[in-house]
């Protein structure tokens, strides 16, 4: 049995979250479809940047004039997702002055505002920073919690109507006389399959648009490019660090929670499930990082993580770096097929931006003259639990008590831990969750009175997915503090064996 709405959108990232509020907003019956769990992509695989553009004055013009935009807008309709630390572009003496110039002349060109600052005044803020600095220059670039972000997109639309199936995954469309009829699915929990019948289907997989338009025989030239970020256990500085050089390797650090989140690398992959680390690339951002805070190698690494970016280019010949980071709306009617539309390309900054462009196309196509608000519409906080002055809390690193728990699951049948602590931060701290994951899996197994055996997968899983980020850096303080989480599940837990799964701890 299946049921029938007017749009399913394929993709809980920013993009498709925000496709979901946009369409709401225009009374358009919505479905959004996610194989996981909202902002499990790249949407929750980046460094946090709000970025003001200056990063890609120099190349990407009118992608840094788009980010100057919607980081104004974002501002203003999601202030409980963004912390305003405010940017500095630093260069040191390497660095090539030449270049410095072309990017002061762009940021003028995009709207960015770059103030200069002394560098005596900037490492008196930021004494972490190297002495060698040249030049310096003050952006609106602000940190930006992207789980939080996405999931209030979805929360709103739901509050107005619209259904989210997470943990759903497209396994085949519907098509009749060369037009998308609708799309079959499947719920990774359960196995059930349905069927939705629809009007449109708008493909915003990100990095997977390509597998998603094959399963309705179209091809998208997407070039995955996965970038590798390590978490440092403090944070190093106020401000996000940007290096002022053409765009390269390790040449960002981001203030993030308790943490600071640093990278990044570009390297292609056939594959966008990639997000592997090793070592080496750990190491190279590490060299690289160093030109900006000299003791960075001295600094507890707790953590090291990868995601895919999905560019386009319409040609297929720009890689990497080079690659625009502007968006493309794709009609595959043009391919011949009717009632699908794939947006790919971008940066999770523009995510509004490209949900109206697919939204302004579908709602023409389906007669819709309602016009796009969602600069001007406010987005509701996903979690509104205060944080207590004093204990108890689930999570000390990062202050989670159960209230936020609660809400964290709140209308869901399926979860795991890894979702609550992208909403919380719950395990996302300097501890990594050595006792607040077990703490937080009892917890579930009373309030949610789930069986024992669900509850040790929840911890299993979770425990999992953190010695996933910590292999790749592993010395230090950061191998004493794996051994204590080894010693804790392995040793007094017997975590491994429990249920008889296997599992490499």
């Amino acid at each position: 049995m299946g049921h029938k709405v007017q749009v399913v959108v394929i993709g809980g990232g920013a993009t498709g979250a925000g496709i979901l509020w946009d369409l709401t907003l225009r009374g358009i019956e919505s479905l959004l479809v996610e194989r996981d769990d909202l902002a499990t992509g790249t949407s929750g695989r980046f460094h946090g940047l709000l970025h003001s553009g200056a990063r890609y004055v120099v190349n990407d013009i009118h992608s840094a004039a788009e980010c100057i935009q919607e980081n104004k807008i974002l501002r203003e309709i999601a202030p409980h997702c963004i912390e305003d630390t405010g940017g500095v572009f630093v260069a040191t003496t390497d660095d090539d002055f030449g270049y410095i110039e072309k990017w002061l002349a762009g940021c003028q060109k995009a709207g960015i505002q770059a103030e200069e600052i002394s560098s005596g005044e900037l490492l008196s803020l930021e004494p972490a920073l190297t002495g060698d600095i040249t030049k310096a220059f003050n952006v609106p670039d602000a940190a930006v919690d992207g789980f939080k972000l996405v999931t209030a997109n979805a929360v709103s639309a739901q509050k107005k109507g619209a259904k989210v199936k997470t943990y759903t995954e497209i396994i085949n469309f519907k098509i009749e006389n060369d037009k998308v009829q609708g799309v079959y699915l499947k719920n990774k929990f359960s196995q059930r399959e349905e069927f939705v019948e629809c009007d449109f289907v708008i493909n915003a997989t990100g990095a997977w648009v390509g597998q998603v338009a094959a399963l309705a025989g179209q091809d998208i030239n997407v070039s995955p490019d996965k970038g590798v970020l390590v978490v440092v256990n403090h944070r190093i500085t106020k401000r996000i660090i940007n290096h002022l050089r053409p765009p390269g390797n390790g040449d960002i650090f981001v203030p993030h929670g308790t943490v600071t989140i640093f990278g990044t690398t570009s390297r292609p992959t056939f594959d966008p499930d990639d997000s592997e680390v090793f070592l080496d690339e750990v190491l190279e951002l590490l060299n690289e990082g160093t030109k900006l805070v000299p003791e960075l190698k001295e600094m507890r690494i707790i953590r090291a993580f990868a995601g895919t970016r999905p560019l386009y280019e319409p040609d297929g010949m720009a890689k990497g770096r080079q690659a625009t980071r502007e968006f493309f709306l794709i009609d595959h009617k043009e391919a011949g097929l009717d009632g699908l539309v794939s947006v790919v390309g971008g940066k999770l900054t523009t995510y509004r931006l490209m949900a109206k462009a697919a939204v302004d196309f579908v709602a023409n196509k389906l007669g819709v003259d309602k016009p796009c608000c969602t600069h001007i519409e406010k987005l509701i906080n996903p979690l509104t639990t205060k944080k207590l002055g004093y204990g108890p809390y689930i999570c000390q690193c990062e202050l989670v008590n159960k209230e936020m728990l609660d809400q964290a699951v709140m209308g869901k049948e399926h979860f795991i831990l890894s979702d609550v602590g992208r909403l919380t931060r719950l395990g996302l701290g300097p501890c990594q969750g050595i006792f607040c994951n077990l703490r937080a899996a009892g917890y579930y197994h009373q309030a949610r009175k789930l069986e024992i055996s669900e509850a040790n997968k929840l911890l299993k899983d979770r425990v999992q997915e953190r010695w996933k980020g910590n292999r790749a850096v592993l010395w230090g303080e950061q191998i004493k503090e794996v051994e204590l989480s080894r010693a804790v599940y392995l040793g007094l837990l017997n975590l491994e064996h429990l249920d008889n799964d296997d599992y490499e701890l």
